[in-house]
């Protein structure tokens, strides 16, 4: 396969489920104005990023009234075919469309028959600032909240600061009832973002899974990790981070979550789920704060940088994790890419480890899956059901004991 075709699908697979087709999640809405003329290849030059913060953008670039994308010192060549659409050596469409405000700032390709869509890095930043403090984030939010679906939005955190999120509401879920739900936090991987969820899972998945008495009715918030100095991707671990998602303090994310959208009011309807290096974060968890959760489901923990510590915690920590009864369960593809050309083995080590100390956990393997979160939610178990299916389950059945 051409050398940046290849780059190109191995950051769509890493990204795992990475962008929607609507591309802000704060911005007020506004009536959609139609371009006046078609792009020239000069309005389509630009830095593309799949979403703000993202550590991986294309370059698109004009020479000689060519226009050329360029990935990590590599270049190819785009195929017109029409003033917004373009080819690729392989074949795969590029399709350039314009913002509601009408400029062509954003470009639409396909990955497993999904659009992804990569804006440039100053319209990105441009909707980034155009809401600045919690009520008004709190107010696009529940105006955009519809039961049985998705929606997106921004929580200021004592501890963390800005936090993207998104948040998918049970079918029977109303802005003025009383009635409360289990809640869900999820992790996700590394370049991941808080769409990676709701890109892998339609919402009419689980609203039919709920629909027909599968799985309770229950609140699923996607978060988005930070960034530290030099702009480098957070791990779901640090102090900030466990404070976020731990704390009981009235101003932090629990409690605004409570509030908002009455989801998880404690700790035993409050379950943590990852993926990739998000697992990292599923299993921490677990082991470190056993009591500020109800369950915990590690997909794809390949991270074996974090063992020792891992160890550690689960080392000093082993009774009073027995005590808590908490459901762990760590669930991976036996042909999951970091572990067949890079050695990694964190699944399996943590698994003996824990054996070794007699704290209870499933692990499953499953036969010629990758690592992508996508094929681990949709591969069947041996009963015939969705892994997805069988994890959400778990949970439930840890809430169903509160």
């Amino acid at each position: 396969m051409h050398r940046f075709q290849s780059l190109l699908l191995l950051l769509l697979f890493v990204f795992l489920s990475a962008c929607s087709v609507n591309s802000s999640s704060v911005s007020s809405p506004q009536t959609p104005v139609k371009p006046a003329k078609l792009p020239t290849v000069n309005d389509l030059v630009g830095k593309y990023r799949l979403f703000a913060g993202s550590e991986v953008n294309f370059d698109v670039v004009e020479e000689n009234g060519q226009l050329f994308m360029s990935l990590f010192g590599q270049r190819e060549a785009l195929q017109k075919i029409s003033p917004t659409r373009f080819k690729m050596q392989d074949g795969q469409l590029i399709t350039f469309e314009s913002s509601p405000s009408g400029q062509y700032d954003r470009f639409v390709t396909l990955n497993e028959g999904r659009p992804r869509l990569f804006i440039r890095d100053e319209s990105l930043q441009r909707e980034r600032s155009q809401v600045s403090n919690q009520s008004a984030y709190t107010a696009q939010v529940m105006k955009s909240a519809k039961a049985g679906a998705y929606a997106y939005s921004r929580f200021v955190s004592p501890s963390r600061g800005l936090v993207d999120y998104a948040v998918y509401l049970p079918p029977q879920w109303r802005r003025n009832s009383n009635k409360s739900y289990p809640l869900m936090f999820f992790l996700h991987g590394q370049l991941g973002w808080e769409r990676s969820f709701p890109d892998s899972v339609p919402a009419q998945q689980l609203n039919q899974w709920i629909g027909n008495g599968r799985i309770p009715p229950m609140v699923i918030v996607s978060l988005r990790t930070g960034r530290l100095k030099g702009n480098q991707e957070e791990q779901w671990t640090t102090p900030r981070q466990e404070t976020l998602l731990t704390s009981e303090a009235s101003n932090e994310l629990r409690a605004f979550i409570r509030k908002q959208f009455r989801a998880g009011l404690s700790a035993k309807t409050t379950a943590i789920q990852g993926h990739s290096r998000g697992s990292r974060g599923a299993i921490h968890y677990a082991l470190k704060f056993p009591n500020s959760f109800s369950s915990s489901v590690a997909n794809a923990f390949v991270s074996d940088y974090a063992l020792p510590e891992l160890k550690r915690i689960a080392q000093q920590n082993q009774q009073q994790i027995r005590n808590s009864g908490i459901p762990l369960r760590i669930s991976i593809g036996d042909r999951d890419e970091f572990a067949l050309n890079m050695g990694r083995r964190g699944s399996a080590v943590i698994h003996q480890y824990l054996n070794k100390l007699n704290i209870p956990h499933d692990y499953e393997v499953f036969r010629g899956i990758n690592h992508g979160f996508v094929n681990v939610w949709n591969t069947k178990m041996r009963n015939g059901i969705t892994n997805g299916l069988a994890e959400l389950q778990l949970h439930a059945e840890a809430w169903a004991k509160r």
